[in-house]
């Protein structure tokens, strides 16, 4: 893990984070928050590119509260405490795309990213549903979440980690690619099976 450094929110917010990389090219954030009376431990937040094999949309990152599995919360851990007394972690995933950091705005305030489906909390790290998180819950992580896709699109180490990541995605892709070829080869087969009997039953018929 490297040194332990700092950013800056578009809310002024800052957060101390060591950065680590995961296993398929993730960058992991343990983040603290940084206030005067002291620097308060967070947890941790995961961001990578898109993992949808073939997307619509280009460019777009994943967000991941917690560190663990990619598509099961209740076996993440560190999950980051930033809702309220009821609902103090946030849980779940989200794809943003970093474009949105550059898009213009009406009133001349810092770009935030956007997020296409609400903040989600929860009681308990795992073993709890999970609900819709207040606004301020919501404010609290888009700013957070900003700051964070900032620092890591300006880490010298994002290329790298994001090759990584899609040499893994590309393994995945070739497995499904390859089971399309499997059930192509699977119909061909049964075509060539079924076309075989008929001109059979045809040439039956033209020889009796």
């Amino acid at each position: 893990m490297s040194g332990t450094q700092t950013f800056t929110t578009p809310a002024g917010n800052t957060y101390s984070y060591a950065v680590e990389t995961g296993e398929n090219g993730e960058a992991v954030y343990d983040l603290s928050r940084v206030l005067q009376d002291g620097v308060f431990p967070i947890g941790t937040v995961v961001v990578h590119p898109n993992w949808e094999l073939f997307p619509k949309v280009e460019g777009l990152l994943n967000v991941q509260f917690g560190k663990g599995s990619a598509t099961d919360r209740h076996e993440r851990t560190d999950a980051p405490k930033l809702g309220d007394m009821d609902l103090p972690y946030v849980v779940g995933s989200h794809l943003v795309n970093p474009a949105d950091l550059t898009a213009e705005t009406d009133n001349g305030a810092a770009p935030l990213l956007k997020f296409r489906k609400r903040i989600m909390g929860a009681a308990f790290e795992t073993n709890s549903p999970a609900e819709n998180a207040s606004q301020d819950t919501f404010e609290k992580v888009r700013d957070l979440v900003t700051g964070l896709v900032t620092t890591y699109q300006g880490d010298k180490n994002t290329p790298k980690r994001e090759a990584a990541y899609t040499k893994f995605l590309n393994g995945k892709r070739a497995e499904a690619v390859q089971a399309e070829i499997n059930k192509l080869d699977d119909k061909a087969q049964a075509l060539a099976f079924m076309r075989a009997e008929l001109v059979e039953k045809l040439n039956g018929y033209k020889t009796a």
